[in-house]
């Protein structure tokens, strides 16, 4: 029998699980990726990439190759059972640095991110390896396996990440269970190739008897989805000639049809794991929550999973922070998870009124919103979409602070662009892969001491100092430990104006803000992020 021995092993390579294995590869931690099937799945399933989610490829380098496959910027509109437009969604803010609605292929995704584990000489694959049993104790994990041919395997690790979907067989193992309701509507998914329809958006058409969507993807790809009526067979519906008659609400009456390259019947889920983690083994993406996929963000949450719980495996096994931290996995992520999948559900609702009475309400409430400036930036900018906010965690979350609806702990951090040397870049390439101090208009490294910096530098933490544009002139040699930046387009200039007292932001290496402070603040923040990382003897040591 095989046996292999790693770090941490990643079972199920979906995007959620190929990702995290990306970023344990990035930070040099040993990892195996586990996929029960021998290759990529050819046909579409998520559709949808928001900003954030880039922004998650962008901390492995791949966000700008994995864009050239995608529709960048595509609107939503919805449309009544008359055909009428009675809103549109069209963001045009990059808070974040990319675009706010993305379509794509996900075969083509997967095929970049695993080309991307090429980069890791420390993550290793298992393609057509299946997980059959799970033995956790107080330091390691050990899992059983066999492969495609029947040969048994072992793989011992000190973590285990379940990234296995929505049946995972790692959740089962466990003992988690899923909690949460199933739709009994059916809903009919024909994805199309080469086609020819004029329709450069995402369509969706809340009729009250035949609720549906038209989503215009790459390369000559569209999804239609149609909700079954309750009389409807599935062994009806999938007939060639069903299908067509479907298609034709779409298409028009006459004229050829695209080729059909799938045709699925789902149900939706809207679930969630009771606990996202237990001892050594935790749960990421569909195996943790599944949602419908009426606002695009089960593949979006599940990378939100990835990404915050690979820098806290990374901290811990580099031996940046203490193992206590693995528990603000759970902490952090299953609130905004739940949030997301609730959002989710209340939307396919919306999407199906009951009768043409509630409809015409809901067009009149539109047509108001439409002719309110604020209300209408709320839906069109997608500001109604839940943001992850931590108040527990890896966070200094000051309560009196918080009662300022501006206050940003816990909560995403901006993107700018900024100028270093004569090049122009994003925030988080400058930042690179761990914490950061950020200093606006004043350098971090001048308010704290050798040893300090020092012992920054230990928990993978570096300072920035933000000039304001075009204060220096070229050919200044930097001279402190700081990376010396210009904030090129003035956001920084305009985040210290609204904020003076908090010229200093601590960023996480997921780019949440883990503290913000002033001058006089800054050694004490320094000193309790480094005792919410480290062990104990370490935060007393810095404290005295």
């Amino acid at each position: 029998m095989n046996t292999l021995q790693t770090d941490v092993v990643v079972v199920g390579a979906g995007p959620c699980g190929v990702t995290l294995a990306n970023y344990l590869g990035a930070y040099g931690v040993r990892a195996v990726l586990v996929e029960r099937a021998a290759d990529i799945l050819d046909y579409p399933r998520a559709v949808g990439v928001d900003d954030e989610a880039l922004r998650s490829w962008q901390g492995v380098g791949l966000a700008d190759t994995l864009l050239r496959d995608m529709l960048q910027n595509v609107p939503a509109r919805y449309h009544n059972s008359r055909g009428r437009c009675f809103a549109e969604v069209a963001p045009e803010g990059q808070p974040f640095g990319w675009p706010r609605r993305n379509l794509f292929l996900q075969p083509l995704t997967e095929a970049t991110l695993r080309k991307g584990l090429d980069r890791y000489d420390c993550v290793r694959v298992e393609l057509g390896l299946e997980i059959t049993g799970l033995a956790s104790g107080e330091r390691m994990v050990s899992l059983q396996g066999r492969r495609s041919d029947g040969e048994p395997i072992d793989i011992a690790a000190r973590y285990v990440v379940g990234a296995d979907g929505g049946r995972s067989t790692i959740r089962k193992l466990i003992g988690v269970e899923l909690t949460g309701t199933t739709d009994t509507h059916k809903w009919l998914v024909i994805d199309v190739t080469d086609d020819t329809m004029d329709a450069p958006f995402t369509g969706i058409y809340c009729d009250p008897q035949r609720p549906s969507f038209s989503i215009h993807l790459p390369y000559g790809y569209r999804r239609l989805e149609f909700l079954l009526k309750p009389d409807e067979t599935e062994e009806e519906v999938l007939k060639p000639e069903r299908l067509e008659a479907l298609m034709r609400l779409h298409y028009g009456a006459t004229g050829p049809l695209p080729p059909v390259k799938r045709s699925r019947i789902y149900l939706h889920h809207s679930r969630i794991a009771e606990r996202f983690s237990v001892g050594r083994v935790f749960l990421a993406g569909d195996a943790a929550h599944l949602q419908p996929p009426f606002f695009g963000q089960g593949m979006n949450s599940g990378l939100r999973d990835a990404t915050n719980l690979a820098w806290k495996l990374a901290w811990v096994l580099k031996g940046h922070a203490d193992e206590a931290i693995l528990q603000t996995y759970d902490t952090e992520r299953r609130h905004h998870a739940l949030a997301m999948v609730k959002l989710a559900t209340w939307m396919g609702s919306f999407y199906r009124p009951w009768n043409r009475l509630t409809e015409s309400a809901r067009d009149l409430f539109f047509d108001v919103i439409r002719k309110l400036p604020g209300a209408k930036d709320y839906v069109l900018q997608l500001k109604f979409k839940p943001m992850s906010r931590y108040t527990q965690g890896v966070v200094l979350f000051d309560e009196r602070a918080a009662r300022r609806k501006d206050y940003p702990v816990g909560r995403m951090f901006m993107q700018p662009s900024v100028l270093v040397g004569d090049k122009v870049s994003r925030l988080d390439d400058v930042i690179g892969p761990g914490f950061c101090i950020l200093g606006i208009h004043t350098d971090p490294a001048e308010l704290l001491g050798r040893d300090t910096l020092e012992d920054l530098a230990t928990i993978g933490c570096r300072t920035l100092w933000i000039r304001p544009s075009r204060s220096v002139g070229p050919g200044r040699q930097a001279r402190s430990p700081s990376l010396e930046v210009e904030d090129v387009h003035g956001k920084f200039r305009d985040w210290k104006m609204r904020h003076p007292e908090w010229p200093f932001i601590v960023l996480r290496p997921d780019r949440y803000v883990a503290a913000v402070g002033s001058a006089a603040q800054l050694p004490e923040t320094v000193r309790s992020l480094v005792t919410l990382l480290r062990a104990e003897a370490q935060a007393m040591r810095l404290a005295a």
